[in-house]
């Protein structure tokens, strides 16, 4: 059911079963993907493409233009998955031509109220971002992340996937995957052992993932020495992910305080 209020553009496509409620407005070129709730006082900006099954709640913004500088008006995008959650007054920006011009955000995402996904990101699928979370332009987050309330994510950092941040959490670097930061400049406190336990993860994958961490935060080896340490590591899914991770670390990586 789509509210006689809401706005539309004639451009915008608007999939079967789609609910927009009053005073919703829908900008040109935008695709709203079946089985969508998009509630009262939303905003879905021009070239936003939502997949199926999204509830967008009251007051979000959704595709607005990108918060940067260097933003002269020129073509961009957002692209959003399926059965993503975004609650009240969030707002998630487009992309910019520093990057390729897209922001994504995957699928199976719990966005709370008033955080605030910036131009470029790359989200992956299944994180928790809770309310009040800042993420800045250009940061990569993979998947099964959490990160915990009034959080801030500097521009161009990576988050690993499983990895877990605290409330009230500076990350000025990148968090290694499977990680447990916290502290008002963060710092690596362990692995994210409840987390990957609630996930599935066995005993004997933990360990191994445990092995990897204290290689990287305990044995006070510079970054290039824990690498060749973990290359020498059994093979697994585990090591191979991080030592990705690594290669593709341009910000160092947050460490555990000493």
């Amino acid at each position: 059911m789509i509210h006689h209020s809401a706005i539309i553009h004639p451009t915008a496509v608007i999939g079967d079963n789609v609910e927009v409620g009053p005073f919703s407005i829908i900008e040109e070129n935008s695709k709203i993907g079946s089985g969508c709730r998009i509630g009262s006082h939303v905003i879905i900006g021009a070239n936003t493409i939502l997949g199926g099954n999204n509830y967008i709640s009251h007051g979000a913004i959704i595709g607005s233009d990108p918060q940067d500088k260097s933003y002269q008006g020129e073509e961009s995008y957002l692209i959003i998955g399926d059965n993503n959650t975004v609650r009240e007054y969030a707002t998630i920006c487009k992309g910019t031509s520093k990057g390729d011009c897209f922001t994504r955000v995957g699928s199976h995402n719990f966005i709370m109220n008033y955080a605030h996904i910036a131009h470029d990101v790359l989200m992956g699928d299944h994180n928790v971002i809770v309310n009040n979370v800042q993420i800045g332009g250009h940061v990569n987050i993979e998947d099964h992340i959490t990160l915990g309330c009034g959080s801030g994510v500097h521009q161009s950092c990576n988050i690993g996937r499983f990895a877990m941040i605290g409330a009230g959490s500076k990350v000025s670097q990148d968090i290694v995957p499977y990680s447990l930061a916290d502290g008002p400049r963060s710092y690596i406190h362990g692995v994210n052992i409840v987390g990957l336990r609630r996930s599935g993860f066995s005993n004997e994958e933990i360990s191994t993932i445990k092995k990897i961490n204290t290689i990287l935060f305990r044995q006070k080896l510079t970054l290039d020495q824990s690498i060749e340490a973990i290359n020498n590591l059994p093979p697994s899914e585990f090591k191979e992910h991080t030592l990705n991770f690594l290669y593709k670390s341009t910000r160092g990586i947050v460490r555990m305080k000493r």
